[in-house]
C-alpha cells in the first residue's frame, strides 16, 4: 500500500463485547500507524429508537427479560426460523452502510457484530474491496453467515467445522481466537511454588458485571465466608447501585474486597485462585488467557447460554444451572485442585493468543492482495435459504 488504508469497522452496542473487539483491532491498528478509521454502530445510527427498545430487552434478559430476548435470539437464527423483525432491521443497517460507502473511499470493511446488511449491500453493489467478519462469541449464530463475506475470524475449532458445514469455503476461515486486550496476554504468571501451597488462603473472584448477573451476591458471600476461609474480591464494574451496597456492607471486613470499575482485571485474575464470571464471548477469552478456573453464572438465554454450554462440553468451566448451585460449585473446586487443573488444562488447549494481531495481519494482506471471487461450486441449503430471503426485503 502506497498509503495507509482507510478501514470501516461496524460494531453494536449490546452488551460490551462487541464495543471491546472494536477497541482491541483499533490499538493494533494505531500501532502500526493506520489511524483512518471510521466505526459504526449500523443499526443505532440508522434506527436510534429501534436500537434502544432491543438493548434494553438484552439488558433486561439478565434478570426479568430472559425468555423475550431468548426468544428474540433464537427467532433469528435462519437455521430454526424466518424472522420478520431481523429483515427489518436488516433493511435500516443496509441503508445507512449505503451512506457510509457512498461518503468514504475505504479500503477495507471490519465487521464484529452478527448482520446480514453488509452481505446484502454487497450483493447489491459489487464492491471490489474486502468485507471480513470477526466472531465475537464461541458459538455461532447464522446472522454471521454468508458465502459474500470475504473472510471469518473465529474463537475456536468447532465454530470454524460449523461454518465448514454452512458451505464455506475452508481458505476463508481462519481460527484466530476472539481480540481481547493484550495485558491478558502479559499478566506476571504465579510462582509454582505459591501455586501448590495447599495452606495459604485461596482467593476468590467475582465479576458481578454491569447489568448485575446475580440477583443476591451478599447471599453468595455470606454463604461462602461462614463455609470456607476465602479472601473474596468483587469487581462491580459500572453498576454503581451493586458497589454502593456492598461495599457499606463489607468496607471493613478483612476478607472481602469489593471494587467498582477496574483497569487492572487481568491483574486481579491473575492473582487468583478462581472465577465467578457471566459466559459472554470477552470474559471466557480474558479467562483462556489467564487459565483460571471458571464457575459460570445461570445464562440468559442466547450466546452466554451456548458459549456456557460450549465451556462446559469441552471440560473449561463449571457450570452453573441456578444462583444455588454456586456456592458448591466453589466449594468443589477448593475441595478438588485436580478438578482446577483439569480446567486450567482444557483451557490451555483451547487458547489461541494475540488474536488481533492474526486478524489485522490477514487483513491488511487481503487488501494488497483481494480474494478473487467466484462462484461457490456447492453451496448449503441454508445459505440459498438467506440469499432468497435477502433479496426479498428491499
Amino acid at each position: 500500500m502506497s498509503a495507509p488504508p482507510k478501514i470501516l469497522i461496524l460494531t453494536g452496542s449490546y452488551g460490551n463485547g462487541h464495543l471491546e473487539v472494536t477497541r482491541s483491532l483499533i490499538m493494533e491498528l494505531n500501532k502500526r500507524g493506520i489511524t483512518n478509521i471510521v466505526t459504526s454502530d449500523l443499526f443505532y445510527e440508522a434506527h436510534p429508537f429501534l436500537t434502544n427498545v432491543t438493548r434494553k430487552l438484552y439488558i433486561k434478559s439478565f434478570t426479568k427479560g430472559q425468555t423475550i430476548y431468548g426468544y428474540l435470539y433464537y427467532k433469528s437464527d435462519f437455521r430454526l426460523t424466518d424472522f420478520r423483525i431481523d429483515r427489518m432491521i436488516d433493511r435500516y443497517g443496509y441503508m445507512r452502510i449505503s451512506q457510509l460507502m457512498k461518503e468514504h473511499e475505504f479500503d477495507l470493511v471490519i465487521n464484529t457484530f452478527p448482520m446480514q446488511a453488509l452481505p446484502i449491500y454487497k450483493q447489491r453493489t459489487n464492491p471490489e474491496i474486502p468485507f471480513i467478519n470477526v466472531l465475537t462469541d464461541f458459538c455461532l449464530h447464522t446472522r454471521w453467515i454468508s458465502d459474500g463475506i470475504d473472510y471469518f475470524f473465529v474463537a475456536c475449532d468447532s465454530l470454524k467445522k460449523e461454518l465448514l458445514d454452512t458451505g464455506i469455503n475452508e481458505q476463508k476461515i481462519t481460527v484466530s481466537g476472539i481480540p481481547i486486550k493484550e495485558e491478558f496476554y502479559f499478566a506476571e504468571k504465579i510462582p509454582d511454588s505459591e501455586e501448590k501451597d495447599s495452606n495459604k488462603t485461596k482467593k476468590l473472584l467475582i465479576s458481578a458485571g454491569a447489568h448485575g448477573v446475580l440477583s443476591d451476591l451478599g447471599k453468595i458471600i455470606e454463604e461462602l465466608k461462614i463455609k470456607e476461609e476465602l479472601y473474596i474480591t468483587v469487581v462491580c464494574g459500572s453498576n454503581k447501585v451493586l458497589f454502593e451496597e456492598l461495599n457499606q456492607n463489607y468496607q471493613f471486613d478483612e476478607n472481602v474486597k469489593i471494587l467498582g470499575y477496574v483497569s487492572n482485571m487481568a491483574d486481579l485474575m491473575k492473582q487468583s485462585d478462581m472465577m465467578i464470571s457471566k459466559a459472554g464471548g470477552i470474559s471466557l477469552s480474558e479467562a483462556l488467557a489467564i487459565r483460571i478456573p471458571l464457575i459460570l453464572t445461570p445464562a440468559v438465554p442466547g450466546q452466554e447460554r451456548d458459549n456456557a454450554l460450549f465451556f462446559e462440553k469441552e471440560g473449561m468451566a463449571i457450570v452453573t444451572k441456578t444462583e444455588n448451585d454456586i456456592v458448591p460449585a466453589v466449594l468443589s473446586l477448593l475441595k478438588q485442585p485436580l478438578l482446577a487443573r483439569s480446567l486450567m488444562n482444557q483451557m490451555e488447549k483451547h487458547f489461541h493468543p494475540h488474536a488481533s494481531e492474526l486478524i489485522i495481519d490477514k487483513a491488511l494482506a487481503l487488501i494488497e492482495n483481494p480474494p478473487i471471487r467466484k462462484e461457490t461450486k456447492s453451496i448449503s441449503k441454508e445459505l440459498k435459504k438467506r440469499l432468497k430471503i435477502d433479496r426479498n426485503i428491499f
